[in-house]
């Protein structure tokens, strides 16, 4: 008898119940939450990688236009500082 009891005693402390496991679930990201967070990180990394463009292309356009101003600077006689 003692025996079943200790397995008893055993069994509760380490089995997990029906309503432990629905604590658990509820915690729990489902497949459709995870999608649409993947979803979003996707959006937000295709806008940074946009934006990194972009300023580089500005970057690229500034670089040009500084030194066709710079050359127009020297040939009509004006003294550009940047």
């Amino acid at each position: 008898m003692n025996e079943f009891k200790t397995l008893r005693d055993f069994l509760r402390k380490n089995m997990v119940t029906k309503q432990d496991l629905e604590e658990l679930r509820s915690e729990v990201a489902t497949k459709e939450e995870l999608r649409v967070l993947t979803k979003t990180i996707d959006g937000l990394v295709k806008m940074v990688k946009d934006f990194y463009q972009e300023v580089t292309m500005m970057s690229v356009r500034m670089t040009r236009m500084e030194a066709w101003i710079q050359k127009a600077a020297n040939k009509i006689g004006v003294e550009y500082k940047p």
